[in-house]
């Protein structure tokens, strides 16, 4: 602001008292649509009489400043100020006011001014109207409960959700701001994994904002799946609506499933046993061997190496364990190569002995 133009601000408040007015220190909205503008006012007792006098109020911006009550407004100038209705109650100090058909060449500081007669007032306090030509992806909040974490995601195209549980309710909340009360968004899941409930909410700052919960019960198939919170803004003058979405990645953990054992190696008598599981977080593990109906733990790993002899040939099972539960594989039968033939080379050498027998049989019977 020139000096000129500060000495001629101060002049007006000096003139009339001061004006405090309370307002969001910064509002966003997208092109095409309209802005509310929360806005409380207060003003000295002895100006009150004015508020029931057809007061005329206006919001004057900041890059206009030095044209205003002056011969140099132009209609130009004019045409720079968006449309602006105000609907709140002036007699009750409410000065909330609705732009309406914004573009991007409104972005500015706007100060808020009230005049009746010989009367004029201007706030002090400006609000910043940034609008946009898409929605900023960093106004879209998620929100996990029942731990009620806020999920930012200021400079990632997606974000992670924290821990959701295989089997128990987990409820995803997307809040979009709703700046236009007159053509709110429509905000939802994609996909819609359960059921849906979307309200509107009013802030504390009179700013208002639509939530969508999506309630659903994870599994382990949901784990690491693309879930998007997408909103749907309807325009001024425009047919298609204006489509923003935010992506979730989500973070279920559950106990082992599929646990399964694969063998390598039998490079001579050496295998390699592997334990793979599906399991969230990480399943740790152990192996146990059976034998003559003794089960021992023989391993603490996920792999399992050894040379097989006559004492570690058995049934294998691989368990694998988390915090959530724990899962079996099938059982392995590991043998001593060879093993299985031994009937069969009993009875080659039994063969064996008779051949042998039959010719000193045959000298003695001469």
């Amino acid at each position: 602001m020139l000096a000129a133009d500060f000495l001629v601000f101060s002049t007006i408040i000096s003139a009339a008292n001061s004006m405090e007015i309370s307002v969001p220190k910064t509002l966003n909205t997208i092109s095409g649509s309209c802005l509310l503008i929360p806005c409380q006012f207060e003003i000295s007792k002895e100006s009150e009489k004015y508020l029931n006098l057809s007061p005329v109020v206006t919001w004057r911006r900041a890059t206009l400043w030095h044209f205003y009550d002056r011969e140099s407004f132009t209609d130009a100038h004019r045409q720079m100020e968006p449309l602006i209705n105000v609907v709140g109650d002036l007699r009750k100090k409410n000065c909330t006011s609705v732009m309406i058909n914004l573009t991007s060449r409104h972005s500015d500081r706007y100060f808020f001014r009230f005049s009746a007669k010989d009367f004029a007032v201007i706030s002090t306090k400006a609000v910043y109207i940034d609008v946009s030509v898409s929605i900023q992806m960093n106004t879209i909040t998620i929100t996990l409960s029942p731990l009620y974490i806020l999920i930012d995601s200021l400079a990632e195209p997606y974000v992670i959700v924290p821990r959701l549980r295989e089997g128990e309710v987990g409820n995803l909340t997307c809040t979009v701001p709703a700046p236009c009360p007159s053509n709110p968004p429509n905000v939802t899941w994609d996909p819609a994994l359960g059921g849906i409930t979307q309200w509107t909410q009013l802030n504390a700052d009179g700013t208002q904002n639509v939530s969508a919960i999506l309630n659903f019960v994870p599994s382990f198939h949901h784990h690491e799946l693309k879930v998007n919170c997408v909103s749907m803004h309807l325009l001024d003058r425009q047919d298609k609506p204006l489509l923003s979405h935010k992506t979730v990645i989500l973070n279920v953990e559950y106990p082992p499933k599929e646990t399964q054992i694969s063998l390598t190696g039998w490079l001579g008598n050496n295998v390699t046993l592997s334990c793979q599981s599906n399991a969230n977080p990480p399943a740790v593990h152990r192996w146990f061997m059976k034998k003559e109906g003794i089960v021992e733990e023989v391993g603490a790993s996920r792999v399992l190496s050894f040379t097989v002899t006559h004492n570690n040939s058995g049934e294998y099972i691989c368990e694998a364990q988390n915090q959530h539960g724990a899962g079996n594989s099938t059982i392995l039968q590991i043998n001593v190569p060879g093993m299985s033939f031994t009937p069969f080379l009993a009875v080659l050498a039994l063969f064996s002995l008779i051949l042998c027998a039959i010719p000193i049989v045959l000298i003695y019977r001469r």
